[in-house]
């Protein structure tokens, strides 16, 4: 009983591996060579970097009660005839590796189909084995894969790989497989997350998974990725990750501008408050008056009750109307209460300075 279970188990194991056996007890009407089985396995191997393979290179095959013969179900072999010998070999082209599935052993199958003499016709299941060279090397789909966070936790990388994933390919038929290592840091491992559904054992996921789940990603990273085949010598390829934390949005004024009035009293109007379209409430707010990249000395803001006042400092005692008008610029900060990120916007303020009165 184990024998044949082990004979059951051998027997699945080729059927994965190189295609189906298919065998007959019966004797068969014709043949080539001694064979009286249909299944043919030639030990000789085809390697897939020439560009042409002979097989077999010395014993040649001879047909019993053959009248023709063609190749089945494989466009990279073809038979080689020798009318005055009456025998035949068949000639190996090079696969393309890009449309051919990958497998750990790589073997071509084929059927040679005869026709016999008495007119029967008999299918021989061929199969020969190939030593695959390592002559791909994997790549990346992207030079740079950028995850624009919009969580403060690392925890947000699940969406970001569903959406932008991180996939390497490698064309070598016999390389089923990748590895993936990154540069280290403090926030994420990766590791191999299996090959791509269609994409004939060519295509591989790459997975993230942070060190430490909930960690607060507060600031850039970038760290190269790299990859590499299985296959040897191993072959490598790489490219950058670069992960932007989140930052809040950049604020928008409800007006491009907007025109103050000073007074020879000292007393200052504005007739519209700017105002940001998001409101001053949801992150931290601060508005800055400036002057050619400073902060102004004449006017400031405050905002009070998610509204924006733009005040002008009593003490100063040095302004003096030389100009009709000043022009300042508005900038406004959003910032992150956690991560402490920000973003700016600005507008402009005209002020226009009233002489009589």
């Amino acid at each position: 009983m184990k024998k044949i279970t082990n004979f059951i188990l051998f027997f699945k194991v080729l059927v994965l591996i190189c295609g189906p056996l298919v065998l007959t007890a019966e004797s068969l009407s014709c043949t080539f060579g001694n064979y009286d089985h249909n299944y043919i396995k030639i030990q000789e191997f085809v390697n897939d970097d020439e560009n042409s393979t002979t097989i077999p290179k010395k014993n040649k095959l001879y047909a019993n009660s053959v009248q023709g013969m063609d190749i089945m179900n494989n466009s990279y072999v073809i038979i080689n005839k020798n009318h005055y010998e009456g025998s035949f070999t068949f000639i190996f082209s090079q696969i393309n590796e890009k449309f051919e599935p990958s497998q750990s052993n790589f073997c071509y199958n084929f059927t040679v189909r005869l026709n016999c003499t008495n007119r029967d016709i008999v299918d021989l299941y061929v199969k020969v084995p190939l030593i695959d060279t390592n002559n791909h090397e994997p790549f990346f789909e992207k030079p740079k894969y950028t995850y624009n966070l919009i969580s403060s936790y690392a925890e947000d990388f699940k969406r970001q790989q569903f959406l932008n994933p991180v996939i390497a390919t490698d064309y070598d038929v016999t390389n089923t497989a990748v590895k993936f290592s990154n540069e280290e840091n403090e926030y994420f491992n990766i590791m191999y997350n299996g090959i791509v559904p269609n994409s004939l054992n060519k295509k591989h996921y790459a997975l993230l998974t942070p060190k430490i789940p909930g960690k607060l990603v507060t600031r850039k990273i970038e760290v190269n990725i790299t990859v590499t085949d299985v296959g040897f010598p191993p072959r490598s390829n790489v490219t950058k990750l670069v992960i932007n934390p989140p930052s809040p949005p950049g604020p928008v004024f409800s007006s491009p501008f907007y025109v103050g009035h000073s007074y020879k009293n000292r007393t200052f109007v504005m007739f519209e408050n700017p105002k940001l379209e998001e409101g001053c409430t949801f992150y931290e707010t601060r508005i800055d008056v400036l002057t050619t990249g400073n902060k102004s000395r004449v006017f400031y803001a405050e905002i009070i009750n998610d509204k924006i006042l733009i005040k002008k400092f009593k003490t100063n005692l040095s302004y003096f109307f030389e100009k009709n008008y000043s022009i300042y610029q508005l900038k406004a900060f959003y910032i992150d209460r956690v991560t402490k990120l920000y973003s700016s916007g600005t507008a402009t303020l005209i002020v226009e300075d009233h002489h009589d009165l």
